[in-house]
């Protein structure tokens, strides 16, 4: 489809791309960055112009290269379930959450600036480019200030969050697959910006617009 290509072409040349997933979810739209463009720049127009914390997202296959589980997946393995760790793993109905650790890069200072920020980034996506992973806990510390957000093995066929949307895209439009985003959240309200808000933002800035029903009719 000639949008996502396009989308592609923009996500590979720095700059970011607007992603709604659905009105009977969470009706949330991510501004996102491809990892490996990441610089300072992009890292303060997630923050400031998104709004939530950023996060990365990173393939199952990814996961597996760097030996992580999500986290519930951690604690259900290795935590007493009469622990605090076990009470709060319990799962809510309806709330599928694919967090793994945090980490910084170990050279940083306190890695939540917008240069150190990036710098984790680029360094963690060097790493997982590289295909070896051997020195992945010489090169970083955790926890830290970057989320990782773990995709699921069959992207979605198993699950349609927003991790699963952007880097089925990323797959299939040939493009490394981990992505920083940052949901959009609305200044005046506190909530999350509406799909007309985000739509009509994403035309100001001539940004890429992608619904999750036109990821899903297409990869799902």
């Amino acid at each position: 489809m000639k949008k996502f290509e396009n989308a592609a072409r923009s996500l590979f040349a720095g700059k970011p791309i607007l992603l709604y997933d659905f009105d009977d979810r969470e009706a949330e739209t991510d501004l996102i960055y491809l990892a490996e463009r990441i610089d300072e720049k992009a890292v303060a127009d997630l923050r400031l112009n998104a709004g939530a914390p950023l996060t990365v997202y990173i393939s199952w296959e990814m996961g597996q290269t760097l030996g992580l589980d999500t986290y519930l997946d951690f604690v259900s393995k290795y935590a007493d379930p009469n622990s605090i760790y076990g009470a709060l793993s319990q799962p809510t109905p309806g709330f599928d959450p694919r967090f793994s650790i945090t980490l910084d890069f170990r050279e940083n200072k306190t890695g939540c600036s917008h240069v150190e920020t990036a710098r984790t980034i680029r360094e963690l996506c060097s790493l997982l480019k590289a295909g070896d992973a051997k020195d992945f806990a010489r090169l970083f510390r955790a926890p830290g200030h970057i989320p990782l957000i773990v995709g699921t093995k069959g992207l979605l066929k198993e699950r349609n969050g927003h991790t699963e949307l952007i880097l089925s895209l990323a797959v299939n439009q040939g493009l490394f697959p981990m992505v920083v985003a940052s949901e959009m959240i609305d200044e005046e309200t506190g909530h999350s910006t509406t799909y007309d808000d985000a739509r009509k933002y994403g035309e100001q800035r001539g940004l890429d617009f992608i619904g999750g029903n036109e990821l899903m009719e297409a990869y799902g």
